[in-house]
């Protein structure tokens, strides 16, 4: 019996539409990811936890998502995007309901553990939902507009977030964002179309060799390439998934003296970075044939860029945003990473390859989140900083009595890290169509 779907092809008009769905809801995972950024200090202040707690409980959120990758891919080329996008909208938005009524550490990390599970099918899904209605030859730039998309939740994340709390206050935006949740849940089941019967006929019966969920993932990770481009994915993509969705505004705050407002709006201008460069990365490297040297531009443009990000107020407001604006348009590039993971992989895994280069990428951006607090909690309590106090210092108020310089060491590890990246991108093989050097 032939489906609806079925009488749908590729390469026209609705396609655009399907993936649009899709995309708006990593979107608005994107701004349930970053939202703590906003209310990190309302938090400290209100549930009395230090740092690296405070840092312990949120980044659960990157602790569950990052595993999940290694499922969800699996999961998307069994059984297609449809239903597992509409249950994961509402597993999010329910998580955001929790955490608008959290009283302690526990509620907060049972809430962002619903939404990184609910968050772990976004962007593969969208993406996924492209490789069905998308000619292959689209699939970098596919990958860059749909990054850019999730930089859209990123922005309303920011200032517009910062301007809701001061109106409604934290918990009732909060909630007025789980309803939101259950709202995509809704547009998705209603637009996306389940998996139409044509789209394995694309597969050779070599590709279409009905790989398990767990023998896929093997398949994938085995490849010591995967690995190196999860690595470069999640060091170019540190000034949003460490800067931008934890520490950056708290740090703009303490080191530069900005008010909430400035420092939120510096984090939207990285943002706008990554709006305007993601869709041009994709091009650009389709256009050159080249994976390689975008990623190069991305780890030199992140390292230099997140090293002047150090010194807030040295730069002044109007070079922080400058600054912030660059970083935003240089790592960028890091959408391409999705693109060159799917052609290190067999065609019946692409779901699978690019779940798992954002489980590599997720997992270290979780592990740098926690490097922070606890390097900050650490400097904080050092004796020689508080050895003239006669009192014991009181833990809660760590984060808001941090010093510029304390911030600044634990930043560091940011920039440092984009040495590594530079030196994986030599490493990697070039995957673009017609300029590989190496077969995976």
């Amino acid at each position: 019996m032939t489906t609806l779907a079925s009488r749908l092809h590729r390469g026209h008009w609705y396609g655009w539409v399907f993936w649009g769905v899709a995309a708006t809801f990593f979107l608005y995972e994107f701004f349930v990811r970053v939202m703590p950024s906003v209310i990190l200090s309302d938090l400290s202040t209100e549930l009395k936890s230090t740092p690296v707690d405070l840092s312990g409980s949120l980044s659960i959120y990157l602790w569950v998502y990052a595993p999940m990758q290694l499922v969800v891919g699996g999961l998307f080329d069994r059984f297609g995007a449809k239903f597992l996008l509409v249950g994961a909208a509402a597993i999010v938005g329910g998580g955001c309901l929790i955490f608008s009524g959290a009283s302690g550490l526990e509620s907060i990390g049972l809430a962002r553990g619903m939404a990184g599970f609910g968050s772990a099918f976004a962007f593969v899904g969208a993406v996924y939902v492209a490789t069905v209605w998308f000619p292959p030859s689209r699939l970098a730039l596919i990958a860059g507009i749909t990054t850019a998309v999730g930089m859209l939740g990123e922005v309303i994340g920011q200032t517009p977030m910062v301007d809701a709390v001061a109106t409604w206050g934290w918990r009732d935006v909060v909630m007025a964002a789980g309803w939101a949740g259950v709202g995509v849940a809704v547009l998705l089941l209603l637009i996306i179309p389940p998996r139409p019967d044509w789209f394995h006929d694309r597969f050779t019966e070599e590709d279409e060799t009905n790989i398990g969920i767990l023998r896929g993932i093997a398949t994938v990770l085995g490849n010591w390439k995967i690995w190196a481009v999860g690595v470069i994915s999640a060091v170019i993509y540190q000034p949003l998934s460490v800067v931008a969705a934890m520490w950056g505004n708290t740090f703009m705050e303490t080191a530069g003296g900005y008010t909430a407002e400035q420092a939120s709006f510096a984090t939207i201008m990285l943002a706008v970075g990554w709006l305007i460069g993601c869709p041009l990365a994709g091009m650009v490297s389709d256009r050159m044939e080249s994976r390689r040297w975008p990623l190069i531009v991305g780890s030199v443009g992140g390292g230099v860029t997140m090293l002047l990000f150090m010194w807030p107020e040295m730069l002044g407001y109007t070079g922080l945003l400058t600054v912030m604006l660059i970083g935003g348009l240089l790592t960028s590039t890091q959408a391409v990473t999705f693109a060159v993971a799917m052609e290190l992989s067999p065609k019946a895994l692409r779901g699978t390859a690019i779940a798992c280069t954002n489980f590599i990428c997720m997992m270290l951006a979780a592990g740098v989140q926690v490097i922070i607090g606890w390097i900050l909690t650490a400097e904080a309590l050092m004796p020689n900083v508080h050895r003239t106090a006669g009192h014991v210092v009181k833990t809660a108020d760590l984060l808001q009595d941090a010093s510029p310089d304390q911030f600044r060491w634990a930043i560091a590890i940011v920039p440092a890290l984009f040495g590594l990246s530079l030196i994986l991108c030599f490493v990697l093989p070039e995957t673009a169509p017609g300029r590989r050097t190496n077969q995976a």
